[in-house]
């Protein structure tokens, strides 16, 4: 297939073609481009729709949202440098294959950086006793002055 190279003023149509297309969905985050919320005092859409293409053959691929259009560049950059043989390609495939068996523990071990969310709730209730302490504090020695 020989592709044709769009010129600046065609890139709006051809990515309001694709988003029809596709449902007025990102490809990768499914978030739906027609979603509105309020800036200011107007309302404005959501999600801002980005026309994603392949840096190495210039070829469109599809409609993202901004967020997905500059993660799926960063993570493709990574790639590029963390494969030792083969292509970036297989190595984000040996990644997501390495996430879907880690999914259930392959091991005993937990790290010691991780924290629970009974971790998490116990650290924010100690810092709520603290800033209440504190509070206290501030209160009992600005009255003796």
């Amino acid at each position: 297939m020989t592709g044709r190279k769009l010129t600046r003023t065609q890139v709006g149509p051809a990515r309001e073609i694709l988003l029809k297309q596709q449902g007025y969905k990102c490809a990768l985050c499914e978030c739906d481009f027609r979603e509105q919320t309020i800036k200011g005092r107007k309302r404005v859409q959501k999600y801002k729709p980005a026309l994603d293409h392949c840096h190495t053959t210039g070829y469109v691929r599809a409609v993202l949202c901004v967020n997905c259009n500059g993660r799926e560049g960063e993570i493709w950059n990574r790639a590029q440098r963390c494969k030792r043989a083969g292509t970036a390609e297989e190595w984000t495939q040996a990644l997501v294959d390495y996430w879907l068996l880690h999914a259930t523990p392959q091991t005993v071990y937990i790290h010691p950086d991780h924290k629970s969310d009974d971790d998490k709730r116990l650290a924010k209730n100690a810092a709520e006793r603290k800033k209440r302490a504190q509070a206290k504090a501030v209160a009992i020695l600005g009255r003796k002055k």
